[in-house]
């Protein structure tokens, strides 16, 4: 099967698309903007209209720092959560809480409390930040963090950077920060930090969680290999910065090998799959999302249990279904979208992406911000 991808009509140019998330239970959507606009569309057939916006406050946005997801609480429906992973200067990040009333949108700023900080001082980049995150069933929250590109972050125990957390963020309509989630594996070890489950991340900036429960994680590589690692259990350990790419030598035992992975030297097999794919020697992985078909499914099962991936620069995307014993047993392309920031699946049962420019985030970059677009993925027949 192959996928084309069909633009939805804005009525409004919204910049640097970074994540988006469908309102629960509406044909609505909440989209994130890099420097922290966050603007509330409703969608019908092939167009969107906004129908109002706010600012989240405090955003620092410079190079790949900025407003980079959102999740809506488990809850919305009766506590109107909303969370922001965003950075708050070139070294620190934070996931804020806001409340939404979609009706006074623009009183959310005034809501802001801080769940979680992450960061490094020494950071000398803006790079390596907080990435995707999102509830599990019992109400935890996962989420991603990278390195702050200091890659000695990656194998640091102490800290919630290179790593995957789980929290349980407050609830309070006034309450602030979060405790670790009851089932964490280092709870009680003073050498650990309780948040963390796993470790060895350089810059996991897209993930999602699968129907059987399984994080999968894409981290952006630095100079060899583009990885799509998968979290079945707590207590992994990735690899970086030790190493990149399928583990090679004598002291391999204590890391978790990628499902997939990619070289950065030469065409991919995934970019010769892909016609259209971009010459460029840039790499950026990704996780989008596993298909859950409706009754009526637009895409005739045929994404049912497979997780897309690709790569935000080159522009593939392709489709991964893994076997009861983690390998993979399908991994087809699917199509192309450059600059693909986020996915999310309607209740229609069509998928949908957002995507903003192209894999540079250059000075030149921010002073011109390019426009963020959104997607439906159609079947091509």
């Amino acid at each position: 099967m192959a996928l084309r991808f069909e633009e939805i009509t804005i009525d409004a140019t919204l910049s640097v698309i970074t994540d988006f998330a469908f309102v629960p239970g509406r044909d609505e959507w909440l989209v994130l903007g890099k420097d922290g606009q966050v603007w509330h569309l409703r969608h019908t057939g092939d167009s969107a209209i906004v129908l109002g916006s706010f600012v989240v406050p405090g955003v620092h946005s410079e190079l790949d720092c900025g407003a980079t997801a959102l999740a809506f609480d488990p809850d919305w429906a009766s506590n109107h959560f909303l969370y922001v992973a965003t950075c708050i200067d070139s070294t620190q990040g934070s996931i804020l809480r806001l409340r939404t009333d979609l009706e006074h949108l623009e009183a959310a700023a005034a809501t802001t409390v801080e769940i979680l900080r992450a960061g490094d001082i020494l950071a000398n980049r803006p790079w390596h930040n907080l990435g995707a995150m999102g509830f599990e069933p019992s109400g935890v929250m996962w989420a991603l963090v990278g390195d702050k590109s200091v890659p000695s972050n990656g194998q640091s125990l102490d800290d919630v950077l290179g790593a995957v957390v789980r929290i349980v963020p407050s609830r309070e309509p006034d309450g602030e920060g979060h405790v670790p989630a009851p089932d964490n594996p280092w709870l009680g070890d003073p050498t650990r930090e309780p948040d963390v489950v796993a470790v060895g991340l350089r810059s996991p900036w897209r993930g999602a969680l699968d129907s059987r429960g399984r994080l999968w994680i894409g981290d952006v590589g630095e100079d060899s290999f583009e990885e799509i690692d998968v979290m079945d259990r707590q207590g992994l350990n990735f690899g970086w910065a030790e190493h990149e790419g399928p583990c090679v030598g004598d002291d391999c035992e204590r890391f978790t090998d990628p499902v997939v992975a990619w070289a950065h030297e030469g065409p991919s097999r995934y970019a010769q799959d892909d016609p259209d794919a971009s010459d460029t020697e840039l790499r950026a992985a990704w996780v989008g999302l596993e298909h859950r078909p409706p009754e009526d499914d637009p895409y005739d099962g045929a994404l049912a249990s497979r997780m897309l991936f690709g790569d935000f620069c080159v522009g593939f995307v392709r489709a991964l279904e893994l076997g009861d014993d983690g390998r993979v047993i399908a991994d087809q392309p699917l199509g192309h979208l450059e600059g693909a920031s986020a996915w999310a699946q309607g209740q229609d049962g069509w998928i949908y992406a957002s995507s903003f420019g192209g894999c540079d985030t250059s000075e030149s970059t921010d002073a011109q911000p390019p426009t963020g677009r959104l997607w439906r993925a159609v079947l091509s027949r």
